[in-house]
């Protein structure tokens, strides 16, 4: 939840760059109370106070506990080089074994530096010592083969006969964050951050408010001569509103508003003004569902319009559940009804296990633009093009230099009939203004091509980027937290499917495909589906016991952590998070690809039986959690029997499929888990105890 006192912009969902508050004044203060302030800013993320407070007891007591928590603070505040010369301290210690992550997040700083030679050794020492086949692994390996190609990608760049690339100046440029910009009509739109209120003289360390950083989206009809103004009835004062996107009609405004309430979680949606009479924009009005969602974000709207179809496509970035993992493209028909209108993944051409976002369609050469933190790149995000080819997307190409660098850049976009096409995008590379010479912000940079007609570069200029896919990663648990706890979100670790085989697998094969996907587990809510009852059956799908689920996540924050203290309770928040992304959001994600699979091998002519398998945590007497084993299993019986309209049950009614059930309970639940009505901290919001709230799938073959 965030409070006035923790109000960090999460840039993955706005796109911004910098998580900050305005540093408290502190002088006076004890070498303790610097410490002290220091850990709490990193626990409430707001990771640029952290570094400043960190910097301040480095000078006079040094451990490497202090330099790994300083050198993720500078790092998550885009303070590489200062990151860099931390990390390598904690390193050179003798205590670096306590940090089983340092080598990952070395290598990612050092990438970021452009030292690519560097932060590939610092990559292959993680993958010799660290066991675990995770995202983490996995990202570890595209990094090594992403540092070679940025190594390659830096021999080819455009030269300035080609292309004039100009960094805009302080009239939309401030020391904060500012992104997004397009045109609308004759005047410049974009997003910015802007503060809230001022700051009070003689504000402490330990007063509870800080200052919120708030995006606006903003307008100029010069921005050469004239600052831009923050655009009536698109903004809300508490509100972050950015990312904003123009119909092809020009009648309608898409943007994002993120937090509406201090009293939400940073959740994302999409919003719309529509054009009035006299030029200005009426009130937003919120897309319906399922375009947003309730427990997803949804962002970075882009609108592209087909010509031969007459449809407006709206292109966005969410997590929602179906996606490859972290933030992925998503595109939907807009229709005169938004809520009969279904959304659809980019697929996994385009999108990947870590983050896809900004996205931009050029209808005049059919290209996809968007930014990735996967695909090979010279720095974290880089920007990318995806030809349409009429019926599939084709491999990302790097946009290559000067385009990207080694810092983020994103929000590219292409000025309609534009020619030589021109543009803006954005990004926090060096030179970029910032609050301070070391953490560096978004700024706008505009480009135009002086003499191509189509839009370089083609595929004679940059080399296309082949997207080596690392092995496969088998979901397991996830790496142990090193106190202070890291960022939220991490992507969830997804199996890569095997490569179609040229000749028909075996039944024996079918089944290992199977089985490698499983066990295969939904999880509930305690006491769900259809809490309070005895029955045995239920008629609640469980898609809304999934999506009421993971509405709860706050709570399961507040209760399960509440009961530590302040040094294990942000280690209990991480755990929460890792719960609810790699088995909750995870094994629900992969359930599509075991469907798929199960129904292509009972197309082949398998026989399978499958088995249901219901549990409870001990929470409730044995008799009550046996009939709640049986609502599970229904629920996951009946979740199964829709999958694309039904198409498993011919295979159960010809016996292809025999469906086996069992109701296990508390049975099997580990010795230890609270049942204790009175400890619900433990006893309903414990990792421990969610961890049995499931119905199980697994499968074995058939004599055929």
């Amino acid at each position: 939840m965030i409070r006035s006192s923790q109000r960090c912009l999460l840039w993955s969902l706005l796109g911004l760059t910098l998580c900050l508050f305005l540093t408290q004044q502190a002088q006076g203060q004890s070498l303790k109370a610097y410490e002290k302030a220091a850990q709490e800013a990193y626990e409430n993320e707001s990771y640029y106070n952290a570094m400043y407070y960190y910097e301040i007891v480095l000078r006079s007591k040094q451990t490497p506990q202090l330099y790994y928590n300083y050198a993720q603070s500078c790092r998550l505040s885009y303070a590489y080089e200062l990151a860099e010369e931390a990390y390598a301290k904690v390193i050179n210690s003798r205590d670096k074994k306590r940090f089983p992550m340092l080598e990952y997040y070395y290598g990612a700083t050092l990438k970021h530096n452009a030292k690519y030679t560097e932060a590939k050794r610092a990559f292959k020492y993680f993958l010799d010592s660290y066991e675990k086949d995770n995202f983490y692994r996995a990202k570890a390996q595209q990094e090594l083969l992403s540092c070679d190609f940025a190594q390659q990608l830096l021999r080819d760049s455009l030269s300035q006969d080609e292309l004039d690339f100009i960094h805009l100046d302080s009239t939309v440029n401030t020391k904060y964050s500012d992104f997004g910009a397009h045109w609308v009509d004759s005047t410049l739109y974009y997003s910015s951050l802007r503060f809230e209120r001022k700051r009070e003289k003689g504000e402490k360390i330990n007063r509870e408010e800080d200052q919120p950083l708030v995006s606006k989206i903003l307008s100029t009809p010069d921005p050469d001569k004239k600052k831009g103004k923050v655009v009536k009835n698109l903004n809300e004062r508490e509100a972050n509103s950015a990312n904003s996107a123009i119909s092809h009609d020009g009648k309608y405004l898409y943007f994002t508003r993120c937090g509406e309430k201090t009293t939400d979680s940073l959740r994302c949606e999409i919003y719309r003004s529509e054009r009035l009479d006299n030029g200005k924009w009426g009130a937003p009005e919120r897309l319906p569902n399922p375009i947003n969602s309730n427990v997803a974000t949804t962002t970075h709207p882009s609108l592209a319009w087909d010509p031969n179809t007459q449809t407006e496509w709206l292109y966005f970035a969410s997590d929602r559940a179906g996606g490859k993992g972290s933030l992925d493209i998503w595109r939907v028909a807009l229709a005169e009804d938004l809520t009969q209108v279904q959304p659809s993944n980019l697929g996994d051409v385009i999108n990947s296990i870590d983050a896809e976002v900004t996205p931009f369609f050029d209808p005049m050469t059919e290209r996809l633009y968007f930014a990735s933190r996967w695909h090979f790149g010279l720095g974290g995000y880089d920007i990318f093009y995806s030809q349409w080819n009429g019926s599939d997307w084709e491999a990302p190409v790097n946009l290559g230099l000067p385009f990207n660098s080694a810092a983020n850049d994103l929000y590219y976009v292409v000025t309609p009939g534009s020619n030589p096409p021109e543009g803006y995008l954005a990004s926090n590379r060096d030179g970029s203004r910032s609050l301070t010479k070391e953490a560096c912000c978004n700024d706008i940079y505009s480009y135009a091509y002086k003499n191509s007609i189509t839009p370089p570069p083609s595929k004679d200029t940059i080399p296309v980027v082949a997207i080596v896919p690392p092995p496969p990663i088998e979901p397991k648990d996830p790496p142990p937290v090193v106190p202070p706890v890291e960022p939220k979100d991490p992507p969830v670790a997804v199996t890569t499917p095997p490569d179609e085989p040229d000749e028909p697998i075996t039944t024996t094969g079918i089944v290992e495909q199977l089985d490698s996907l499983l066990p295969l587990s939904l999880y509930f809510h305690n006491d769900e589906p259809d809490s309070n009852v005895q029955v045995r059956f239920t008629n609640t799908p469980y898609e809304a016991d999934y999506d009421h689920y993971l509405s709860l996540v706050p709570l399961y924050k507040q209760y399960y952590a509440g009961q530590f203290g302040a040094e294990q309770g942000p280690v209990a928040v991480a755990e929460v998070e890792r719960f609810f992304n790699d088995r909750v959001r995870g094994e629900y994600n992969r359930t599509q690809e075991f469907l798929d699979k199960l129904l292509e091998a009972l197309q082949q002519g398998v026989r399978l039986r499958l088995y249901i398998r219901g549990y409870t945590s001990p929470k409730a007497d044995a008799n009550y959690n046996i009939a709640l084993s049986h609502r599970r299993v229904a629920s996951l019986r009946s979740f199964l029997m829709r999958y694309k309209g039904g198409a498993l049950k011919t295979y159960v009614e010809n016996g292809a499929l025999d469906i086996r059930e069992a109701m296990l309970g508390e049975s099997v639940a580990p010795a230890g888990i609270s049942d204790d009505p009175n400890d619900p901290a433990n006893s309903i919001y414990g990792v421990a105890a969610s961890r049995e709230r499931k119905a199980e799938l697994s499968v074995v073959l058939l004599q055929q």
